[in-house]
């Protein structure tokens, strides 16, 4: 193997060894060894990753940037700046700076591992947030650029790829590889730098040069991309988002509901003169910061997955936040797209400890004894990790894995299911183990299983005790689920078919009695034979019923040529 096939295998390799030569006092030379673990992300010439120090088994994100990449003096000038930079500062809301050391191959820059990814993920996953979760991160935000423009230092990349969240949610300021450090008051910088989305007017300006400003505009810019779920001047092609920059061409659209102060805010940030924009103390006095009865100094964790629950939002006196989307938001998940499945989990230590409960409230059934007994109540999708955790109305709570594995906790909370596929046809085997006693192998999915029913219903632990009355041989889990355009499918062992649409409205398919349950967009439920239904003058029923069949098809047969055609909801 050449050098270069070497290092480009260890660059992708976990498990590989890195030594670090320390140098002592007394002229003695020892050896730190870390282990290089899973990857982190990457940037430029750059590629980040999670090491364990191997004599005390701490984790750290380390950046790796070949020597290859420093051969110019530009380069190595740059990384130089952002090492001086970055170890120079200490607060709580930017990354940390621990160390840095090299080999013959690489840099290696050692800093405070961020356990819960970044807000780019987070709002991939959310598609937006609520104004309340915006002023507890902003806030944070503006503490660590009060920081840094204290001590002279302009950030030039702010934007929500370099927004870090650590394991207590605390927002991280991170990647200080654009800084710059002012030399003397009114000092202004010329190169042009930054993200496509995030760069400010002057910076793509030249002429007068930029200074801390450019920080205010990329913060306009998180805020309004936070609340609306996308960047104000996005577009396909750089040089009109450059054009519309330059314009300060932006709206906000009328199908996501904002406050008057929230849309005021941004637009005083968002100007062409930087000298007109609201310095940052001027911005934690803007009424944007006090609307409600306060908000949080930190988010619970499972706000990574799901919005605030009603009850959570209410602590803080938010009636002016609940618009019809906001509402929506709160008792839906979002979907993301199934991913394929996987057999290897990440560390389980690290998963979103979910706490706060949501609330995806089922409408009190009008005639529930014709109703289906067993049906999904709430649900939780984290499928870019690990899988779909749903809690039944019986009280029993389970996942479905990603490698197509499923787990159910039994009612009476001492006792589970396990479901694997086997066998030609890939039946479902189920089976049953106590808390007490089960294999080890399945120690990480009942971890996951408890973080999820941690989120989902937080009346009881998962050792409690409890009267043991599971029936094993009757228990419900969660076939298949599946996301659609239009609503969150979900297929039941006890033969119900459940759809769950944007609008509220839901259709429940017993397939065994023949019989749907309808959910009006009021929460009203009623309960029809399927011919009946079929033939109804309610439309808005009718509609949802033919789609939920056509779906049930792609998901009983999924080689079958697709049905979703029409929209059930227009």
């Amino acid at each position: 193997m050449t050098s270069k096939a070497k290092r480009n295998s260890e660059e992708f390799d976990p498990g590989t060894v890195i030594e670090e030569k320390v140098s002592k006092q007394n002229g003695e030379t020892s050896i730190r060894r870390f282990i290089k673990g899973r990857f982190l992300g990457k940037g430029g010439f750059a590629r980040c990753y999670e090491f364990t120090t191997q004599e005390s088994h701490k984790l750290t994100a380390v950046k790796i940037i070949p020597k290859a990449s420093l051969a110019k003096a530009r380069a190595k000038q740059k990384l130089i700046s952002e090492i001086k930079i970055h170890r120079s500062l200490h607060h709580p809301n930017i990354v940390g700076f621990e160390h840095f050391f090299e080999d013959s191959e690489n840099v290696y820059i050692m800093l405070e591992l961020c356990t819960n990814q970044t807000m780019n993920e987070l709002l991939r996953r959310r598609k937006r947030l609520t104004e309340l979760e915006v002023q507890c991160y902003l806030v944070q935000i503006i503490s660590a650029l009060k920081y840094l423009h204290m001590h002279k230092v302009i950030h030039r990349d702010l934007k929500l790829g370099n927004l870090f969240l650590s394991d207590k949610m605390e927002v991280k300021v991170g990647d200080f590889g654009l800084a710059a450090k002012l030399e003397f008051d009114g000092e202004r910088k010329r190169t042009i730098c930054g993200t496509p989305n995030y760069i400010a007017p002057e910076v793509l300006d030249g002429k007068q040069g930029h200074s801390f400003e450019v920080d205010v505009w990329a913060l306009g810019v998180i805020a309004y991309t936070m609340l609306v779920g996308k960047p104000p001047f996005e577009t396909s092609d750089v040089k009109t988002t450059y054009r519309r920059i330059r314009m300060i061409s932006y709206s906000f659209p009328d199908n996501v509901p904002l406050s008057e102060p929230s849309k005021n805010m941004i637009s005083q940030i968002l100007v062409c003169d930087p000298n007109k924009r609201p310095t940052l103390d001027d911005l934690l006095k803007h009424p944007f910061f006090s609307q409600g009865n306060g908000f949080p100094k930190l988010l619970p964790p499972s706000t990574l997955a799901c919005p605030p629950s009603e009850s959570y939002l209410n602590q803080f006196e938010i009636s002016r936040r609940s618009s019809p989307t906001n509402r929506r938001l709160n008792e839906t998940c979002p979907i993301d797209s199934i991913k394929t499945p996987r057999q290897e989990f990440i560390n389980t230590d690290r998963i979103p400890r979910f706490r706060e409960e949501n609330k995806f409230t089922f409408a009190k059934p009008r005639n529930s004894d014709n109703g289906p007994e067993i049906y999904v109540k709430k649900w939780v999708d984290y499928s870019t990790k690990y899988g779909l955790g749903y809690l039944l109305s019986d009280g029993a709570i389970g996942v479905c894995f990603n490698d197509s594995t499923k787990i159910i906790l039994l009612p009476a909370g001492k006792r589970f299911n396990y479901v694997t596929r086997q066998g030609p046809e890939r039946q479902d085997v189920i089976t049953c183990y106590s808390l007490a006693d089960y294999p080890a192998a399945l120690q990480k999915k009942l971890t996951l299983l408890q973080h999820f029913k941690s989120y989902l219903d937080d009346n009881v632990s998962l050792d409690i005790e409890l009267e043991d009355d599971d029936d094993t041989s009757s228990q419900v889990y969660m076939k298949k689920w599946m996301r659609t355009r239009h609503a969150i499918m979900f297929r039941l062992s006890n033969k119900i078919i459940q759809a769950n649409f944007q609008d509220h409205t839901e259709v429940i398919l017993a397939t065994d009695v023949k019989t749907v349950t309808y959910v009006d967009k009021k929460g009203e439920r009623n309960t029809y034979p399927i011919a009946v239904a079929e033939e109804s003058s309610n439309q808005e029923m009718t509609k949802r019923l033919k789609y939920t069949k056509d779906i049930l098809n792609n998901m009983v047969n999924p080689s079958s040529k697709p049905t979703e055609t029409a929209s059930p909801l227009e």
